[in-house]
């Protein structure tokens, strides 16, 4: 039996954020994605402190490879699934400051980049992007007559009639 390697938290933030880029890069510009991402983090580092254990290179010496983002063995500490409400939250945002130019497959190229290991884990933290897809879909609905209701700790949501 194939043992595979544990995943670690800074593994995968460090994955998501670099496919977030890589598919908002060949949308806009990999500068433009690169400084969405470390805004991000800056301004979520409120909310989760642990965010401050990634460190993004300078823009001027992004050479746009995985081994820009550096992250803390610290961020390894965290629990889990609140690294994975961080990663939630981070998608979330991104994806709606992309605006248009991430288009309505924007989540399928960022879960096929993420890669399916990835996506599993990123899955079992928490993070549901087919939610996040189906959200995308929803609110295409005639916003007039449907309300969508979202719990965003427990990932549900559902259709009302308004």
């Amino acid at each position: 039996m194939i043992k595979h390697k544990k995943i670690k938290n800074s593994d995968v933030i460090r994955q998501t954020l670099f496919s977030l880029v890589c598919v908002a890069g060949s949308n806009s510009s990999d500068i433009f994605a690169w400084a969405v991402i470390k805004k991000l983090i800056r301004e979520l580092g409120s909310s989760y402190d642990f965010l401050d254990y990634i460190e993004i290179s300078n823009t001027e010496n992004i050479q746009n490879t995985i081994n820009d983002i550096k992250i803390s063995a610290e961020m390894d500490e965290i629990d889990s699934f609140e690294v994975g409400n961080a990663i939630q939250e981070i998608v979330d945002i991104f994806k709606d400051k992309m605006g248009v130019k991430a288009g309505y497959t924007f989540i399928k190229e960022f879960k096929n980049h993420l890669g399916e290991e990835y996506h599993t884990k990123i899955k079992e933290m928490g993070v549901d992007l087919r939610l996040i897809d189906l959200q995308d879909e929803i609110s295409d609905l005639n916003s007039s007559s449907y309300e969508i209701k979202d719990e965003k700790k427990s990932n549900i949501a559902f259709i009302q009639k308004k």
